[in-house]
C-alpha cells in the first residue's frame, strides 16, 4: 500500500507577559511533499537531535518517522508551511491572531473573531465532532473556539493552498512562527509559487483505496482532509475543492513503523457543514485533554498506560514514531495522469491551518 504521513509539531513559547502559547506545525510526509524542499541541506540532511529544538530556536526542525520507523529529518522545514490568523466567516487571514487561551486572563479568554462584522455561525456544534471545550454549548459565551477553522471545516481562508513559509509575511516571530531562509525558500513565500514540481512520489489506481498516514509531535485538535488537483491547474482552494477524497474504513494508530505495534478503531468522519458541501473530513483522533486550558476533550483510543495517544500539547510528550493511518478512496472515474495531493488541517484550538502539496500519479483500473 501507499503511505502518506503527516507530522504535527507544536512548541510552547513564552510571549511578553509570560503568556504560554502553543504553536502547531504539521505536514505530509509520504508521498514526499514539495514543502520539504530543504531536505538536501544541513542540518536536515543529518541526524535528528535527541531532543529536537523548538520553533523559536530558528533551526526549522520537522522530525518525522523514517523508513525504519525512527525520527528522520527527511521532511526539511515542511511543517512550517501554514496560514496563521484564519477564522470562519472572514475573507482573509490576518497572519497574527493565535486564538483563545482561556486560562491566561481576559486578553486571551475570549473568542477570536478576527474580521469586522463577522456573523458566521459554526457548522460543527455536536460535542462528538469537536475536540476541545466540548462541554460548552455551541455559540455560548464560553464557546471560546467558535470562530476556529475546524468549526466550519474547509470554509476559513488560507494564504496559500500549499502553505506559506512561516505562516505569515516577514519578519520572524509573533504567532506566525519562523522559517529558516535557505537557497530554496524564505519566510513569507507562497508554497504554490516557490516550491518546484517533483517527480511523482506515488502511483495510485483509480477506484481503489490507498493508505495514508500522519504522525503527531504536538496537537491542536480539529481535523483534516485530503484532496486532489490536476498538476497543470492552479493550486488554489477553488481547484482543490473540485476533487475532495473520501475516507473509508477504520483508523489505525501505529508505533515503530510497518513492523511495529498497531491498534485499529472506528474513525469519526464529518460530511455535514463542510466545504465543499459533502466533502469528508476526519476528526483528529488524538485528544488534547488538557482540561485546565482547553476544557473537556474526548476519551483516548488506546490504553494510555501502555501507549502515547493523548495530549501531545507542547511537543515534549509526543512520540514522533507514532502514525495515524487512514484510507482514502481515489475516484473511479478520475482521468489518469499527474496530480497534486493536497492536505489541509483545520485546527480548533487555534486560528491556524496547515497545508502540504505532494506530486502523485493516477493510473486507470485494469
Amino acid at each position: 500500500s501507499t503511505t502518506v504521513s503527516i507530522m504535527f509539531f507544536v512548541q510552547a513559547v513564552a510571549l511578553a507577559g509570560c503568556v504560554g502559547v502553543v504553536w502547531s506545525h504539521g505536514a505530509v510526509v509520504s508521498p514526499m511533499p514539495r514543502n520539504g524542499v530543504d531536505r538536501d541541506l544541513a542540518p536536515w540532511n543529518g541526524p535528528v537531535p535527541p531532543k529536537p529544538p523548538g520553533v523559536e530556536s530558528d533551526t526549522g526542525w520537522c522530525p518525522v518517522p523514517g523508513k525504519d520507523g525512527k525520527p528522520s529529518g527527511q521532511n526539511g522545514q515542511s511543517c512550517f508551511y501554514f496560514s496563521n490568523g484564519c477564522a470562519i466567516g472572514c475573507d482573509a487571514c490576518d497572519g497574527t491572531s493565535r486564538g483563545p487561551i482561556p486560562n491566561e486572563g481576559p486578553a486571551w479568554r475570549r473568542k477570536f473573531n478576527i474580521c469586522p462584522n463577522n456573523t458566521a455561525k459554526p457548522t460543527i456544534c455536536d460535542p462528538a465532532l469537536r475536540t476541545v471545550n466540548t462541554a460548552a454549548v455551541c455559540g455560548a459565551a464560553d464557546d471560546w473556539y467558535q470562530f476556529s477553522p475546524w468549526r466550519a471545516p474547509g470554509s476559513a481562508p488560507v494564504f496559500d493552498s500549499c502553505g506559506m513559509a512561516g505562516g505569515h509575511h516577514p519578519p520572524n516571530g509573533g504567532f506566525g512562527g519562523i522559517y529558516v531562509n535557505t537557497t530554496h525558500a524564505k519566510l513569507g513565500d507562497a508554497g504554490s509559487v516557490v516550491l518546484p514540481e517533483m517527480d511523482s512520489q506515488a502511483t495510485w489506481t483509480a477506484g481503489e483505496a490507498v493508505e495514508v498516514s500522519w504522525t503527531i509531535e504536538a496537537n491542536h485538535g480539529g481535523g483534516y482532509s485530503y484532496r486532489l488537483a490536476p498538476i497543470e491547474s492552479p493550486l488554489t482552494e477553488e481547484v482543490f475543492r473540485q476533487i475532495p477524497l473520501d475516507f473509508v474504513g477504520q483508523q489505525t494508530l501505529r508505533w515503530g513503523g510497518v513492523n511495529g505495534t498497531s491498534i485499529s478503531f472506528n474513525a469519526t468522519y464529518v460530511t455535514e457543514g463542510t466545504t465543499p458541501p459533502g466533502s469528508m473530513w476526519s476528526v483528529n483522533p488524538i485528544p488534547r485533554n488538557d482540561d485546565g486550558q482547553t476544557g473537556k476533550g474526548f476519551p483516548p483510543h488506546c490504553d494510555t498506560t501502555k501507549y502515547n495517544c493523548e495530549g501531545m500539547t507542547d511537543g515534549s510528550t509526543a512520540d514522533p514514531t507514532m502514525e495515524i493511518l487512514d484510507h482514502v478512496m481515489i475516484p473511479k472515474n478520475i482521468k489518469p495522469g499527474r496530480y497534486v495531493l493536497g492536505w489541509r488541517w483545520d485546527c480548533e484550538e487555534s486560528n491556524q491551518i496547515w497545508q502540504s502539496c505532494s506530486d502523485i500519479s493516477i493510473v486507470a483500473a485494469v
